[in-house]
This record gives C-alpha cells, sequence and structure tokens, in this order.
C-alpha cells in the first residue's frame, strides 16, 4: 500500500505548540466534507524530506475567522503531545491513515 491509496488532506502551512496540549497544525481538516474525519482518526504525515509519522487527531480546533474577519474553510488539528512542532516542518503533506475512505462514492 503506498500514500495514493490514502486521501489527502492538506499541506502544512504552520504549526503551534500549545504547552500541555500538543501541536496544532493549519491550514487543517477541508470543510468540504469529503471524507469526514473525527477526533482519534489515524493521521500519516509525509515531511518535505520523505520521513513517515503516524499519529493521529487528538482534537479539531474550532477557529472561525482571521484576525482581519476572514472566514477559515479549514478545522485546524490538534496532534497529540509525543510530537513536538519541530518534529513537523512546514509543508508536511497530511493524508487519513484510513485506506478505505480513499475514494468517494460515485452519485
Amino acid at each position: 500500500m503506498t500514500l495514493s491509496d490514502f486521501p489527502y488532506l492538506f499541506t502544512i502551512a504552520e504549526r503551534f505548540s500549545i504547552t500541555g496540549r500538543g501541536v496544532v497544525v493549519v491550514p487543517g481538516i477541508p470543510w468540504n466534507g469529503v471524507p469526514v474525519v473525527k477526533r482519534g482518526a489515524p493521521l500519516i504525515l509525509r515531511t518535505p524530506l520523505g520521513e513517515i509519522i503516524e499519529t493521529s487527531v487528538k482534537e479539531l480546533e474550532m477557529i472561525n475567522s482571521k484576525p482581519r474577519g476572514e472566514r477559515i474553510k479549514a478545522s485546524p488539528v490538534l496532534l497529540p503531545s509525543e510530537l513536538h512542532k519541530f518534529d513537523i516542518p512546514i509543508g508536511t503533506e497530511v493524508f487519513l491513515g484510513i485506506a478505505d475512505q480513499a475514494r468517494p462514492e460515485d452519485s
């Protein structure tokens, strides 16, 4: 099985470390609804150097707007506290770690 078997979610543009909670990565899970991602869902991260990190969604952050009032169209993801922001470089690709949901059903 290769990463092409898993649904691509987003590429990390920024990450923030929150003491006692973990690392928040943005932009986050797109709100387009396919696939649906919930707390505890497995994630596969591929760093720009090709390193693979298997982790999970600790929480989905509820942030609705940017400082200038622009709407956010994704939910930032809180990763487990075992990861540090320097473990996850900007440019890291995030995939849902469930291959069964990789392809939406044809309507």
